[in-house]
């Protein structure tokens, strides 16, 4: 890996930091491969019961397959994006992920489904979000969180595919529609791949837009060097104090993710009507993260990280009680759950790298990864399996709402990162 401040390849200078359209591409490939690889896929659970008759926990446990799968592969996905860089990795990543949600449209059997949730979760870890976060590591450390706003605002949008994935899946039927869907996102991802670049110093830059020093002058630190081995982070407390953090909240947010839209339909809401629900929180997402981001590099990261935890577990309470008998709980639910969420989606990423440095950013948020996997495997699971026993989500969802609040204290044990990092 070369870490020379001679530009690699050469493009004209303009007056937006290319590192910028790096951001707004992971943004839109974040939008279409969120939006229904990781939210739509939740419309389909219905058609799926009904066409296969299967339970609604056989069906979740694919979901915590991918889970398993993503937090396994995870570190070994993290090495890759620190050696090979993220281009790379997100090029293997569409075609796996197209390739899964092909597999998935065609499935009669549980075998067949549970094999497409694996190769596409494999395609979700090595290709969407790691590589492109460790591109914004790279390119990006004043503004980091600027950045990964613009990123997950995208990732935000991928709520308004929702509803129009499922007008699809009403009009299409639940296969067509994933083979449609899968050809958009690897046509997506392949004009996203060819625009991402690995680190700014290829282009005779810093982190930031700032520019190389000209021959003979100190050349600061670039982004390739910047950090603590993965050695020196694992000996550091606050390594695992972050990643429990991280899991406690993964799990309730990958059930969450995974069963809102049959929470929704099952306290009254049609499916549209549910889509809509979502839809709107997509909107607030949108808006959101990217002031979220602006707001974190201002006043610190630190202390909005802790306040996610809070909002999200008071969210979830008021999203339990939810039906079509007390709408007025909506607007509470998206100023909490929705803020809170929009806040921790930028920022349990950013924590990583204020912490420890972008140096070695992937192998550590993907060792993370692997740490928080029981917590992603258990949460969609159970969920599923309360549902199954007494027909509701409330009380599940009500569980896991203090042990999300709960996750905030781990983070203050962590302390605040090294100011030199971020």
């Amino acid at each position: 890996m070369s870490t020379s401040s001679s530009p690699v390849s050469v493009r004209p200078a303009g007056p937006v930091f290319y590192g910028w359209y790096i951001a707004a591409g992971g943004g839109a490939l974040s939008l279409i491969a969120f939006g229904i690889a990781a939210l739509g896929l939740g419309v389909l659970i219905d058609p799926m019961r009904e066409e296969l008759g299967w339970s609604l926990a056989a069906i979740s446990l694919g979901f915590s397959l991918r889970s398993f799968e993503q937090g396994l592969l995870a570190p070994i996905g993290g090495v890759l994006v620190d050696r090979l860089g993220p281009r790379k990795m997100i090029l293997t990543g569409v075609v796996l992920l197209a390739g899964g949600l092909l597999l998935f449209s065609q499935a009669r059997s549980l075998p067949v489904y549970y094999a497409a949730s694996v190769i596409a979760a494999l395609g979700q870890s090595l290709g969407m979000g790691l590589p492109i976060n460790a591109a914004m590591m790279n390119w990006f450390q004043r503004k980091r969180a600027r950045a990964m706003g613009i990123v997950a605002a995208g990732r935000g949008g991928g709520y308004f595919i929702v509803p129009l994935f499922a007008l699809l899946v009403t009009a299409a039927g639940w296969r067509e529609a994933l083979a449609i869907v899968a050809l958009l996102i690897f046509v997506v991802g392949i004009v996203v791949a060819l625009l991402v670049r690995d680190r700014p110093e290829h282009y005779g830059l810093l982190p930031d837009g700032e520019t190389v020093p000209r021959a003979g002058a100190s050349t600061p630190p670039t982004s390739s060097l910047i950090g603590m081995s993965v050695s020196a982070a694992l000996r550091r407390r606050a390594f695992y104090l972050l990643t429990l953090s991280t899991g406690l909240t993964a799990g309730q947010s990958i059930a969450w993710t995974v069963h809102q839209v049959p929470h929704m339909t099952n306290t009254g809401f049609s499916l549209p009507e549910a889509g809509l629900v979502v839809a709107i929180y997509g909107g607030v997402q949108v808006a959101v993260r990217p002031a979220v981001g602006w707001l974190a590099d201002l006043v610190g990261r630190h202390q909005l990280y802790i306040a996610s935890f809070v909002l999200q577990g008071v969210g979830l309470l008021f999203f339990a009680q939810l039906s079509t008998d007390r709408l007025w709980l909506l607007p509470l639910y998206y100023l909490t759950y929705a803020t809170g969420h929009a806040i921790w989606v930028i920022l349990f990423i950013t924590a990583i790298a204020d912490h420890f440095g972008p140096r070695r950013f992937g192998t550590l948020q993907g060792l993370a990864s692997t740490l928080t996997m029981p917590f992603g495997m258990l949460g969609p699971f159970l969920a599923g399996l309360a549902f199954d026993e007494f027909g509701s989500y409330e009380l599940i969802f009500s569980i896991y709402a203090p042990l999300t609040a709960l996750a905030a204290i781990f983070v203050i044990l962590a302390g605040r990162p090294r100011g030199d990092f971020g």
